[in-house]
């Protein structure tokens, strides 16, 4: 229609990314409910567990070094407080891996699953750009994270009131915080594969690969001292441990622009191959 209004870049990148969003934030909340479940339990359990802390971090200090770095007993983890229980059970091991393989089924499921499935050609029959596809997909699934993290973080602290647990609120947000751009790098990951692949499957078993592989690389290095210097090749040495010590910002910052960057090559990509419909 003549002297109509044509949205804007921001404006088709938010509707994309709420109508991706409305699709998917059911599946956020499982998931959300599922870690906090997890949480809720490490809490109702830790009155008991704090009677018998010197005896288990005694179990604890007997393994070896490698082990106790693989499972997430790093310094000051282990069972002296709710929030070195925490640590070393949920957000130091369970949450960060679980949560980089949401972003990544999110991420891969945008383009190439869409692709896939035969579905990205009623998206695309739209007037809107491919940039704005993989931006506005990417701000989809980082919502959807954000979903889960809201939802694990007032579940847990309201178990924390219930049971008695002196969990401090602030603390639980800056862990929460601290996990977000450690997804978003390894769902800007799969979004790259996703924009370079016509199928699922390599657009989540490559960054899935990379993220086990990192994780381990991460926990060996840290006990095994002829690699040690290894560790600032894995995204877990930025990762640290929030919820004691607090967010290290620089680190924080230096994932969120290695995932924006790995979104602006996955925009730049997308833009030149061909699209199967």
């Amino acid at each position: 229609m003549r002297g109509a209004k044509v949205p804007s870049a921001s404006t088709r990148i938010v509707v994309l990314a709420g109508s991706s969003l409305r699709l998917r934030y059911r599946g956020a909340l499982v998931w959300g409910v599922y870690l906090a479940a997890l949480g809720i339990a490490y809490v109702a359990l830790y009155p008991s567990l704090a009677d018998q802390r010197e005896l288990l971090n005694g179990l604890v200090g007997r393994l070896p070094r490698a082990a106790r770095s693989l499972f997430g007993f790093g310094a000051g983890a282990g069972f002296g407080s709710i929030e070195a229980l925490l640590a070393t059970e949920l957000l130091g091991f369970i949450a960060p891996l679980a949560l980089a393989f949401f972003a990544i089924l999110a991420s891969a499921s945008a383009l190439s699953g869409a692709e896939e499935d035969g579905k990205i050609d009623v998206v695309m029959s739209n007037p809107i750009a491919r940039w704005q596809l993989v931006v506005g997909s990417f701000v989809a699934s980082m919502l959807s994270l954000a979903i889960i993290l809201a939802v694990m973080g007032v579940l847990m602290e309201f178990a924390a009131l219930v049971v008695g647990v002196d969990l401090s609120p602030a603390r639980l947000v800056e862990a929460l915080l601290n996990l977000w751009p450690m997804s978003a790098l390894f769902g800007g990951f799969a979004m790259l594969c996703s924009a370079l692949t016509h199928r699922r499957a390599p657009a989540v078993g490559i960054p899935g690969a990379v993220l086990v592989f990192m994780y381990v690389l991460n926990a060996l290095a840290g006990s095994v001292g002829s690699i040690e210097g290894l560790r600032r090749f894995s995204a877990f040495h930025y990762y640290g441990a929030a919820i004691r010590q607090g967010i290290d910002w620089s680190n924080f910052a230096l994932l969120s622009a290695s995932a924006l960057l790995l979104v602006v090559l996955a925009a730049l990509a997308f833009g030149r191959r061909d699209v199967y419909t």
